[in-house]
């Protein structure tokens, strides 16, 4: 068991390797609400996924009452689209200080020019209402997913401000922030791993049990899971046995990465399967599932303001869920039952297709 733990750890500090808190909520601090749910958006479904999948590799046996434990390690990895490694969305945004000045020195006005140099009071004074205006831009640039060699890119289009009784045209500029590049730089899927503990059989019914204590990961801060789920298999009221092992299960679980994500994820599912051989044996299985998943993201956005002609920066909370793209999938898988140690690996067809592998210990 222990030996177990440590693998599903080992494999956690992998994935994360490739994302730091710090970082992260560096970056995150860099967008609006709707620059950053476009940003984040690709592992939302991802997160739902590789959730809702390695659950199911066996079926209950069709008894009222008997003996089985499944003690499992198991790894699922989601696949991204390649479209996804990009975004452009359109929104409002508050420039930086420094991002007015150079909006500024871009006018092509004479009148800034001049203000500047004869009356830095009155020019610093429009530049203060730049910063406070919000101003509608165009977002573009990679994903979370995508190259870490590409920034973010906010395409001002120009536009009138007040200021003082006067008003000034702005022309167009563009930004490129550094601070917004793409994390897993092009990774092709999301992995996860999780340890589980399967009980029963009783009326036909296992229930099956995934937990992961909080576990403080450098530069991430806590990454916990847990969830629950059960698997019955109907066959036990029947008087003749089935053909086929049939089964349906429900599964629950949650998952929390650091104070930034927290995802909850379901899954309702039928499954058949065969078993082929006894001590020694293989068992191919298949199931047809309904699930959802919605992440709840957090942080905190960095907008300037002028406190007694000073610019400041503050910290405006963001917070908004996403609804992964999980809907239908179509798993098809085999089991190997070596004595008491058991192999499968499976895969689902979905929106967000899904792998999944496991070795367990089971009788």
């Amino acid at each position: 068991m222990k030996y177990k733990s440590n693998a599903a750890l080992l494999f956690f500090f992998i994935l994360f390797s490739f994302i730091k808190a710090q970082t992260m909520e560096k970056t995150l601090s860099n967008l609006s609400q709707t620059a950053g749910a476009a940003y984040v958006k690709p592992v939302i479904s991802a997160f739902g996924s590789n959730l809702n999948s390695g659950w199911v590799a066996q079926l209950p046996e069709a008894t009222i009452l008997g003996f089985h434990i499944d003690l499992k390690v198991a790894g699922m990895g989601s696949f991204f689209n390649k479209n996804d490694k990009r975004f452009s969305t359109s929104g409002n945004f508050h420039f930086t200080d420094n991002q007015a000045e150079q909006i500024l020195e871009n006018s092509g006005d004479p009148r800034i020019s001049a203000m500047r140099t004869l009356d830095p009071q009155r020019y610093n004074q429009l530049k203060q209402d730049i910063v406070n205006t919000e101003f509608g831009v165009q977002f573009s640039g990679p994903t979370i997913i995508g190259s870490k060699n590409e920034y973010l890119k906010i395409n001002f289009p120009g536009g009138d401000v007040q200021s003082q009784g006067y008003n000034y045209h702005l022309n167009p500029y563009e930004f490129a922030i550094q601070d917004v590049k793409g994390f897993l730089d092009e990774l092709p899927a999301l992995p996860t791993a999780a340890a589980q503990l399967t009980l029963g059989t009783v009326a036909g019914t296992d229930v099956a049990f995934r937990y992961f204590p909080n576990v403080d990961i450098q530069d991430l801060g806590k990454f916990s899971f847990w969830g629950v789920g059960a698997l019955h298999n109907p066959g036990v009221w029947l008087n003749n046995p089935l053909p086929l092992d049939v089964a349906v299960g429900y599964f629950y679980q949650q998952l929390k990465v650091g104070d930034i994500f927290e995802s909850h994820a379901s899954e309702f599912g039928l499954y058949v399967g065969k078993t082929i051989g006894f001590l020694f044996a293989v068992k191919p299985y298949a199931g047809l599932t309904f699930e959802s998943s919605k992440t709840t993201v957090k942080y905190d956005y960095s907008e300037t303001v002028y406190v007694n002609d000073t610019p400041e920066q503050i910290n405006v909370p963001i917070k908004f869920e996403l609804e992964g793209n999980n809907n239908v999938g179509f798993l098809v898988g085999v089991l190997f039952k070596l004595a008491a140690v058991n192999i499968n690996v499976d895969y689902k067809a979905a929106n967000t297709s899904t792998v999944s592998a496991g070795i367990s210990l089971g009788w």
